[in-house]
């Protein structure tokens, strides 16, 4: 099942094309990108099969709650009740939402909902394991005056996990160090190449994949891909030496955006030698998107759990 969609928050539409990709015609309400607002903006009663977008998470970060300590106000208000006035006043339906998993919960009225957790890395690239990128974001699907589907039976799940280990063996018997710094979605990984051995049905380690290729994982792609998270007590860089043990300080380096799209799965000449954004305003549309293979296997489901409702 199939139809139109209506994009809220829309940015450079990269969620929407894992919609566009599976059949549904995707139109935008806008974006404050392009000045438009979606507090003016009031959808048509019964025209959208479907509502899709992830409005800002700024407002639901950690950072957010640290100026809110400080008796200052976020820069960008929570777009929370936006989101669920669209969906009221649309009647699509079903709804899908994108956001932190820390955001507040929205549950329009005369929709079931369900939301879960989703995390790049576990989802089919195709070959049995999963995605380089760790990615973790959460949805909330909602049905209109329908019982919801568990929308998660309907994702392609990887069979293999790429493997979080750290330190990583390459093939020739050399070691590879990630940093991990505990935060998930900001900080970066040391560039370097990481090797995995494929895990066999029995449990045994197995052996090396073909030609090594595999990479261990990544943690997923910060806005402006420098975030270093700040320690109590410390200068707030990940402290390592350059063999990876606990040493001096080192920040991490700074991904191109060619490379934060590629791990994003878009391709690394997304925006065209035409575009209107500056450097700074693609680094953070990209940072900010949900990963091309999340929307893909997220819309393939939506599919698949519309049409067992209709079945």
């Amino acid at each position: 099942m199939r139809g139109l969609v209506l994009s809220l928050f829309s940015g450079a539409g990269m969620f929407d094309s894992g919609f566009r990709d599976e059949g549904f015609c995707v139109v935008s309400a806008g974006d404050v990108l392009f000045g438009q607002d979606v507090r003016d903006f009031h959808p048509p009663a019964g025209v959208f099969d479907g509502v899709i977008g992830g409005d800002p998470c700024q407002s639901h970060s950690a950072l957010a709650n640290l100026v809110r300590a400080k008796g200052l106000k976020p820069s960008f208000p929570d777009m929370t009740p936006e989101f669920k006035r669209v969906v009221e006043e649309g009647q699509a339906a079903w709804f899908l939402r994108e956001n932190v998993p820390q955001a507040p919960d929205l549950k329009p009225d005369g929709y079931d909902v369900r939301s879960f957790l989703l995390d790049n890395s576990t989802l089919d690239s195709g070959d049995g394991w999963g995605h380089e990128q760790m990615r973790r974001r959460r949805f909330w699907f909602g049905t209109r005056d329908v019982p919801c589907p568990e929308l998660r039976a309907f994702i392609e799940f990887a069979l293999f996990v790429l493997p979080d280990a750290e330190p990583a063996t390459s093939c020739d018997g050399r070691f590879g160090h990630r940093v991990n710094d505990g935060t998930g979605d900001t900080g970066d990984t040391v560039e370097g190449e990481f090797r995995s051995r494929q895990v066999a049905a029995d449990g045994d380690h197995g052996t090396p994949m073909q030609g090594c290729q595999r990479k261990a994982k990544r943690q997923s792609v910060a806005a402006d891909s420098r975030a270093v998270p700040v320690r109590h007590g410390g200068s707030g860089k990940v402290k390592v030496t350059a063999d990876g043990a606990p040493g001096k300080d080192y920040s991490p380096p700074r991904r191109s955006l060619e490379d934060m799209l590629d791990l994003q799965g878009y391709p690394r000449d997304f925006f065209g030698k035409h575009s209107p954004f500056t450097m700074q305003a693609k680094r953070k549309l990209v940072g900010n998107a949900v990963s091309r293979p999340m929307s893909r296997a997220i819309a393939r489901a939506v599919v698949k759990a519309l049409e067992s409702e209709l079945t």
